[in-house]
């Protein structure tokens, strides 16, 4: 069974990895990023969350409220995260710290890996177009307006059918998707 992790844990994972890949990450796309990475571990997985912690659909699109509130500070900025890396280590030393601490499964980081690399090098912009698309941000948003305010959470299992549906129309197999090849 795969193994679920504080989603603030593994933010800092998220921070290390693109930092490492020389890849900006801003808080606003570390939402977004998260967002997939729930949604495909559920499929990768048989329904498993990786984090037990719905997002909210707010007019950004999908928001962890714990996320917001770790880098609020941020929320405002295009500059990437800041990463913090223990005295006397690199960032090789401080992911390989970090990722111990998650306690993942190895197929776990090997699929986390993929997802971070396929997610985490998009363009911002790009990744924003993406997620104001998808049905379960669309659904938890409906009847609202488009700068209309919204905590509502997005249904975990709408997402995990949603991403099931990607899936099946992209013709991956799932032996592709446990290796992070989305």
């Amino acid at each position: 069974m795969p193994t679920e992790v504080n989603i603030l844990e593994f933010s800092n994972y998220v921070v290390h990895f693109l930092t490492a890949k020389k890849v900006e990450i801003p808080a606003w796309k570390m939402q977004k990023v998260l967002y997939y990475m729930q949604g495909w571990h559920m499929v990768a997985f048989h329904g498993h969350p990786l984090f037990n912690e719905a997002p909210e659909a707010w007019v950004s699109g999908p928001a962890y409220r714990s996320i917001y509130n770790k880098y609020r500070r941020y929320w405002s900025s295009d500059k990437s995260l800041p990463v913090k890396i223990p005295k006397g280590m690199d960032i090789l030393d401080a992911i390989k710290e970090v990722l111990q601490s998650l306690n993942m499964e190895e197929d776990q980081v090997e699929f986390v890996d993929g997802v971070l690399t396929k997610y985490g090098f998009m363009e911002a912009g790009l990744l924003a177009l993406y997620v104001h698309s998808e049905i379960p941000w669309l659904e938890a948003r409906e009847g609202l307006g488009i700068v209309e305010r919204c905590e509502k959470p997005i249904s975990l299992e709408t997402m995990h059918s949603s991403f099931i549906s990607k899936l099946n129309k992209n013709g991956k197999a799932y032996q592709q998707l446990t290796k992070g090849n989305i």
